[in-house]
């Protein structure tokens, strides 16, 4: 899985090499001063027995079920399986492709991500068809039939060791279940319900709360994400779903979703609401058409698939009062039926939010009412470059970094990630100002880095994506200068808080 082309530090020649590299103790003494989850035990609360969120001299705190302040350095995409690339009509990319033999057939499999409905990976040559996991064949080569009782093992040590005490969204549940770091869960909710079209439907069009089907699959997703960690200290809380396209990019892009919900089709759920509302506001087609300053003779025009529902502009303000008025009735519809559903399942633990990559002020202010904590994918240099503090500021809620990452395209795969630095050199002074300055921001209670193991040369499953922005190669050797900057930089923000 490695790139052929290329040298660099941590590249490993063969197997005697890989086994020396990976199985290379980490040097970490426990660190003093903490509570068994992690919590900073000079930043003392009462104990509730759960994790839960408190407000201490203007600061928000993440609070341990032993009732101690805690900051949560996590990281995302903690597994084993994260290795898988297509190989199906390239395999002459390839050299030294194991064969398709009974010895490596636990790392083949088949699989098709051709999605319609998603930008991500749109167009994509090799996405279906035979896939080789060359991350756990790696790991095999290590540990032989216990690979992964043993990765599980080494994982949990070197993460903890480096100085992190959660586990992200999408990491193998065995991990939290070991009870050695803080773990989150994931609401994902699919079914049959209706969506809408924003223009910018990267994973997928927008969910459309407003068809019965959408509680209903918000309570199944509810059940499935609580069974058997209802009761679990050990669970942070929950995502919901992970950066839906409440929003897209441009000048325009704040009223995507209001002006996407008017384009689709009359039988759509959050179209008929939207019509209603107007309805209630403006009460005859005329007037609605004099505030809009477009001709609507007749409420039917509405009903139309592509209706031009018309730009904001300065010389009809109602426009844009509308959509907003639209987008904060969307979200509360939204973050309201998942409250409610996962609150019935699991009343003890947090709602971390919905990881928010594109959003609006109406999306945030309602998303406030009903989660725990706000969480945003933040790739910046620093996470106040990419946050509008000034309405968080004045909502008031703990928020969280759910995504972060630095990358460069100095050690194999070609991608950078979303933020660059020049060489694997600047990845860890440029890690090291995130979670400082994060630290330093009284609201928010962690930062979770994207993701634990870099991602294949030939691209992952899901949509080709291949970056460098691991804290391990494919090979499930550490980058030992950025670990040992991000062990340091770890360290420091405990010592900031306590």
């Amino acid at each position: 899985g490695q790139y052929v082309r290329g040298q660099w530090p941590e590249k490993v020649a063969d197997d005697a090499a890989l086994r020396r590299a990976v199985l290379a103790p980490v040097a970490s003494p426990a660190p003093a001063g903490l509570d068994a989850y992690g919590g900073i035990l000079a930043v003392a609360f009462d104990a509730g027995g759960w994790f839960r969120v408190a407000r201490r001299n203007g600061r928000w705190w993440l609070v341990t079920p032993d009732g101690h302040g805690f900051f949560s350095l996590g990281v995302n995409a903690v597994t084993a399986t994260g290795g898988r690339s297509y190989v199906a009509g390239r395999e002459t990319m390839f050299r030294d492709l194991p064969p398709a033999s009974a010895a490596w057939a636990a790392f083949r499999g088949t699989g098709d991500d051709r999605r319609g409905e998603q930008g991500a990976g749109r167009g994509r040559r090799f996405a279906h068809g035979t896939w080789f996991d060359f991350g756990a064949a790696n790991l095999t080569r290590v540990d032989g039939a216990d690979w992964l009782a043993c990765w599980r093992t080494r994982t949990l040590a070197r993460l903890a060791g480096w100085g992190f005490n959660t586990l992200g969204a999408w990491s193998d549940p065995a991990l939290g279940a070991a009870h050695r770091l803080a773990f989150t869960r994931s609401l994902e909710i699919r079914g049959g319900f209706g969506n809408v079209a924003t223009g910018h439907d990267w994973w997928g069009r927008m969910p459309d709360p407003f068809d019965p089907r959408f509680a209903a699959a918000a309570e199944r997703a509810a059940i499935e994400a609580t069974r058997g960690v209802r009761d679990d200290p050990w669970l942070l809380g929950y995502f919901v779903d992970n950066e839906l396209p409440w929003a897209a990019p441009g000048p325009d892009g704040r009223w995507a979703l209001a002006r996407g919900t008017l384009h689709g089709e009359a039988r759509s759920a959050a179209k008929q609401a939207f019509i209603a509302e107007l309805k209630r506001r403006y009460a005859t087609p005329e007037r609605l058409a004099e505030a809009w300053g477009m001709p609507i003779t007749d409420w039917s025009a509405l009903e139309a698939v592509n209706f031009p529902a018309p730009a904001p502009q300065a010389a009809h303000p109602a426009i844009a009062a509308d959509y907003s008025a639209w987008l904060t009735r969307y979200a509360e519809v939204y973050f309201a039926t998942v409250a409610t559903a996962l609150r019935r399942h699991d009343p003890h633990h947090l709602l971390l939010g919905g990881r928010f990559a594109a959003t609006t002020p109406e999306v945030i202010t309602a998303a406030a009412a009903h989660a725990d904590v706000l969480s945003f994918n933040v790739y910046a240099d620093l996470p106040g470059h990419g946050l509008d503090l000034t309405l968080l500021r004045r909502l008031d809620r703990p928020l969280l970094v759910s995504e972060f990452h630095f990358g460069s395209d100095d050690r194999g795969p070609f991608g950078k990630g979303l933020v660059s630095v020049w060489t694997e050199a600047g990845r860890g002074p440029a890690y090291a100002r995130y979670v400082a300055a994060a630290a330093d921001e009284p609201q928010l209670v962690g930062a979770h880095w994207f993701q634990y193991a870099d991602q294949p040369v030939t691209g992952r499953l899901l949509d080709g994506e291949n970056a460098h922005i691991g804290l391990v190669a494919i090979t499930d050797v550490p980058f030992a200068g950025f670990t040992r900057a991000v062990q340091a930089a770890n360290a420091q923000v405990r010592a900031s808080l306590g």
